[in-house]
């Protein structure tokens, strides 16, 4: 997926078209998504300074931060991409060690490169499937970063979450608002961001099912992300607007989606 190609004419109608049938096929399994995110050449280029992108950890993080009861936690990051999540946590020194997760050979090779120096304790594992390959309750710090939406059955892996999450673990999740649908898709067509390859963003209601289910209670849960952009005056507005916006405006209009929850017996 060179960014050249993308600038023809005829580049341009094959990323429309690209766009339409990551939205519509169904169903997709997760070797189709590690191998749509080994062609994202770019990713960490795009990332590396993205005020939208950093939000997801820096926002859950302290939301998160008053009910953590553990020095530190043992950390399973599903769909690690290039294991900034796992850093940010590792340079807050709250976690031992990491387990990265990822579905894409490429995405696993730049989370190498950029832990491997870092001091952190951490382990590659890539899935194809599930169930996942861990234990019951092995983790006590579960972090689901932008990645349910990618599931296709997304039911199931949240059901994994929960079984590989301890009885006094934390589990955090982050996923885009389903209204953003339409502005995502129309600004992967037209190259101003990378695609996400095959996904569906899950309206609210799918993802309370999935918690009920589980019995999962929700600690915290906050909206953010109004104005999508990366330049000083937009953040400054961005955060004003996050700061005074009533919660039920911002859960209708904002970008993201973020849950800290716990077992609902713990």
């Amino acid at each position: 997926m060179s960014k050249q190609y993308y600038f023809t004419l005829k580049g341009f109608w094959g990323r429309v078209r690209d766009e339409y049938n990551y939205y519509t096929k169904r169903p997709w399994n997760l070797q189709q998504v590690g191998e749509f995110w080994d062609t994202v050449d770019d990713y960490d280029e795009v990332n590396e300074q993205l005020y939208t992108y950093f939000r997801r950890f820096t926002n859950s993080y302290d939301l998160a931060l008053k009910h953590l009861k553990k020095d530190k936690y043992n950390m399973i990051d599903i769909q690690a991409r290039s294991g900034k999540g796992s850093l940010f946590w590792h340079e807050k020194g709250r976690i031992k060690s990491s387990v990265c997760v990822d579905f894409s050979d490429y995405l696993i090779s730049l989370a190498d490169r950029r832990l491997k120096n870092s001091g952190l304790k951490y382990k590659n594992v890539k899935v194809l499937d599930f169930p996942l390959p861990f234990k019951n309750g092995e983790f006590d710090l579960v972090c689901s970063y932008e990645t349910i939406e990618h599931i296709y059955d997304f039911r199931t892996f949240f059901d994994e979450l929960v079984r590989i999450m301890s009885s006094d673990g934390v589990l955090i999740l982050t996923c885009p608002n389903r209204a953003w649908e339409w502005v995502h898709w129309l600004t992967a067509a037209i190259n101003i961001n990378h695609s996400e390859g095959p996904h569906r963003f899950l309206k609210k209601r799918e993802l309370m099912e999935c918690f009920r289910k589980n019995r999962m209670k929700i600690l915290e849960e906050n909206s953010t992300i109004i104005l999508p952009f990366n330049n000083k005056l937009s953040v400054s507005i961005d955060r004003f607007l996050e700061k005074y916006l009533p919660q039920f405006i911002k859960s209708m209009i904002a970008l993201r989606r973020t849950f800290i929850m716990v077992k609902g017996d713990s």
